[in-house]
């Protein structure tokens, strides 16, 4: 008689363990689950950046190749369209420059950036501002040879079409 009252007074504790191990089990199915998902997003926005940097340098390049073209100086005259002349008070347009204003910067015309797996790339932005004229010590250059020098902006944009990378280069 005394068995099987003890026995009785034991069957409450073990489905009591047992729903708690359910319940940690399940927290840290939970757990895993969530943090799959916040790696999935960290390898989404690397994927990106690595986009918009690439745009970005594929702008400087681009850059380049407008600047090769021997644009004059009276390119650069009416500081609008992407060309614009230093300014000698504050330093620098391009802080202040609007790059969501397509009148304010040169368009991207250099290879299609659509052959990504991700989808097209939103062309990236360009501003080259004309920096002004003068030779380096040791260019061994006359006055009438010296080179222009121009600062080049670029905005690099994710796959999602948000602005995320910048990039400037001095170019001469």
């Amino acid at each position: 008689m005394k068995n099987h009252t003890l026995r009785k007074d034991q069957s409450g504790v073990v489905l009591f363990v047992a729903l708690m191990l359910l319940v940690i089990l399940s927290m840290i199915g939970v757990t895993v689950a969530r943090m799959q998902t916040v790696e999935e997003r960290m390898a989404r926005n690397e994927n990106n950046r690595q986009l918009a940097s690439q745009a970005a340098e594929a702008g400087l390049r681009n850059a380049e190749y407008l600047l090769l073209n021997a644009p004059t100086v009276g390119t650069f005259s009416g500081n609008t369209n992407g060309y614009y002349v230093l300014s000698q008070t504050t330093g620098s347009l391009i802080p202040t420059l609007d790059f969501s204003n397509a009148a304010n910067v040169q368009p991207y015309s250099g290879p299609a950036l659509s052959a990504v797996p991700a989808g097209p790339v939103q062309a990236p932005k360009i501003a080259i501002e004309l920096v002004g004229f003068g030779a380096i010590p040791g260019d061994g250059l006359t006055p009438d040879q010296e080179p222009a020098t121009y600062r080049i902006t670029v905005q690099g944009y994710d796959a999602d079409g948000t602005p995320s990378v910048m990039l400037q280069e001095v170019y001469r």
